[in-house]
């Protein structure tokens, strides 16, 4: 057994117990897919998806962010994230500079156009998230983030 093995169980595919619809992947991948059609349908009357919706809300929180920070934070590959960021500069959502710091680093801010999209963006995924946490208490949703943070960390390195 390696440093990243554990007792098997149930949640281990090879093992003689396994159901697929309680192993945690399953789920997480099926309320990922579902959230993502969600944020689709209200977001495609204003002109964006939600790989946009994602840069959006990035950058909404940081102000300015590199193309490898949003990269990093949305979970993306770089080249994925430039692509999208490409997109989003020809819609006028975002603009890019060389970065002050790093010449080598391309910097990506909203326009007022990407800030006001923004804006009503959020009040669209707001609906969404109230329905999916709709019945779940406050301190469950508190746990989820601690262990799916946690999971992310222990694949991440």
């Amino acid at each position: 057994m390696n440093q990243y093995q554990r007792p098997r169980s149930k949640f281990e595919l090879a093992h003689d117990n396994f159901v697929f619809d309680e192993w945690p992947f399953y789920n997480m991948s099926r309320l990922i897919s579902i959230y993502h059609r969600r944020l689709d349908a209200v977001l495609k009357p204003i002109g964006i998806d939600t790989p946009r919706w994602r840069v959006l809300s990035i950058l909404g929180k940081r102000g300015t962010a590199t193309v490898t920070q949003i990269s990093d934070e949305a979970a993306t590959m770089i080249s994925t994230t430039a692509k999208i960021i490409r997109r989003m500069v020809a819609q006028e959502l975002v603009s890019t500079s060389v970065s002050q710091k790093d010449a080598r680093s391309i910097e990506v801010s909203l326009t007022p156009h990407g800030r006001q999209t923004l804006d009503i963006a959020l009040r669209k995924v707001d609906t969404v998230a109230a329905r999916a946490f709709m019945g779940i208490a406050e301190d469950d949703i508190d746990l989820m983030n601690k262990l799916t943070k946690q999971m992310y960390e222990q694949l991440e390195h």
